[in-house]
């Protein structure tokens, strides 16, 4: 009689630890799952004021999001980048571009507009390999193949820039940037052949 008591006894203890387990399961799902929909709240929020150009408001709203969750925050870490850069704060827009680009390596885009940044610096070689990069992850990447030009052309590489807005214009024949850029290039060439 004293065994089945204590079967019985063991197999209660059993249940409500499974179930302690699982509500503690659960508990942490909903606060990982709430954490998420929290950092996106906080990003597109960030995009709102973004496009509203109220840029250190924007910036504030990202560093919400990743606070929130700084281990997946890369998009956040961008778009604080690109609000930087609005304010002319390219220093401080390389470093959110390099966060977001620790994080997430694969980020082309990260990759491409610290090129860009860095080709406005004058740090054109720096800003040749990040285009590189970026051009490596995503070889469609027309906009990389733009910044590429821009620092090629910096550095004096007509030619090679030239190339690089051809390769630009063949993904996206529409990018006018491309164009303008190739025929700033083409003129620039044209000057240092006289």
């Amino acid at each position: 009689m004293k065994k089945a008591k204590c079967d019985k006894a063991s197999r209660k203890h059993t249940i409500i630890k499974v179930l302690g387990i699982t509500a503690l399961e659960l508990v942490m799902l909903v606060s990982i799952a709430g954490a998420a929909q929290s950092t996106n709240v906080w990003f597109h929020k960030g995009n709102e004021l973004m496009s509203s150009e109220k840029h250190n408001e924007a910036i504030k709203a990202y560093d919400k999001a990743i606070e929130i969750n700084p281990n997946n925050s890369s998009r956040d870490w961008y778009n604080k980048g690109n609000t930087l850069s609005s304010l002319g704060k390219s220093e401080e827009a390389i470093k959110a571009y390099d966060k977001a680009i620790e994080i997430d390596l694969q980020n082309s885009m990260g990759w491409t507009n610290k090129g860009l940044i860095l080709t406005f610096l004058g740090k054109y070689t720096e800003a040749r390999k990040a285009c590189d990069k970026a051009i490596e992850i995503n070889p469609q990447n027309s906009i990389a193949w733009i910044n590429k030009g821009l620092s090629l052309s910096g550095l004096g590489k007509y030619d090679e820039a030239i190339k690089a807005f051809d390769k630009a214009i063949e993904i996206n024949p529409q990018d006018s940037a491309a164009w303008y850029n190739k025929a700033v290039t083409l003129n620039r060439l044209n000057k240092s052949n006289l």
